[in-house]
């Protein structure tokens, strides 16, 4: 038996909106996420203190690390340094941050990569072997 074309037509119109809609949410929620990294040594400054200072600081600083292992090393590295106190970042030198909490000091780098700025779980001012 065979479908009315009518039936066959409403089918099609039904999976092009289903892969437009599919198309628009992918897009939106790329655009959501933003860029990694940041402009300017100084943006990064600001939105590393911005990010270990919120509920969901987690994410927002693991955009902001080049080396992350993953999302959840950030959450754990977030939440620890909130338990010892209240996160504070400070500059120390062109390629070296400062994060103090509490008792709780760690130093990162600072690191430029395809025109972004990152903060850096190796240490700074090293060189890369070889």
């Amino acid at each position: 038996m065979r479908r009315p074309a009518r039936t066959r037509t409403l089918l099609g119109w039904i999976a092009v909106a289903f892969v437009g809609v599919w198309i628009v949410g992918t897009v939106a929620l790329i655009a959501a996420a933003g860029e990694r990294g940041a402009d300017d040594p100084a943006a990064l400054y600001d939105r590393a203190g911005a990010a270990l200072r919120s509920p969901d600081g987690g994410a927002r600083l693991h955009e902001l690390l080049l080396d992350a292992p993953d999302r959840g090393f950030a959450d754990d590295y977030v939440e620890r340094l909130q338990a010892a106190g209240s996160p504070v970042v400070l500059p120390t030198g062109a390629d070296r941050v400062e994060i103090r909490s509490g008792p709780v000091l760690v130093t990162l780098s600072v690191t430029e990569e395809a025109g972004r700025w990152y903060l850096s779980l190796l240490p700074p001012g090293g060189q890369e072997p070889g």
